[in-house]
């Protein structure tokens, strides 16, 4: 009888050692280890880069990948340079109809929204017309909604 007791508070101490340190390497391993690229303190996704470090990127990857000469260089960049202004053109020619899309989205929504609600429903707004309206040029001319249900509460 005592031989089985001895063995079951072994097998009890190892095996709340073991778990012990699954929990603690949990825990460090997440303060140790970089966030993933994708996280932000602010839950949203990167603003897309602008036109000189989208430059930057594709010269760099193009010159590396591809083990350019210096001349070769000097020739690719030309091509380059129109490649991120038609790329800068075309984000800047969709943007106001992104911008719009997410309008509508937020109008239909502000419908079903109660008085309390409304205001984080503003500041969404905002963030959208920052994000789609602060590289390149002027923001968009889209200002927040008022309360367009005269005051319902749903």
């Amino acid at each position: 009888m005592m031989k089985n007791n001895n063995i079951w508070m072994i097998t009890l101490w190892a095996g709340t050692l073991f778990f012990s340190g699954v929990i603690a390497g949990f825990f460090v391993s997440h303060l140790v280890s970089p966030p993933p690229p994708w996280h932000n303190r602010s839950g949203q996704p990167p603003p897309p880069p602008s036109p000189e470090r989208l430059k930057e990127m594709i010269s760099s990857r193009t010159i590396d990948r591809l083990k350019l000469t210096t001349e070769q260089r000097q020739q690719a960049m030309p091509a380059i340079d129109r490649l991120v202004e038609r790329m800068e053109n075309l984000r800047q020619k969709h943007s106001p109809e992104y911008l719009e899309v997410f309008m509508e989205f937020f109008d239909r929504l502000d419908a079903v929204l109660t008085r309390t609600q409304k205001p984080e429903l503003a500041k969404l707004r905002m963030e959208i017309i920052e994000q789609h309206g602060n590289r390149g040029g002027n923001p968009p001319e889209t200002p927040p909604r008022g309360d367009e249900n005269n005051g319902k509460n749903h």
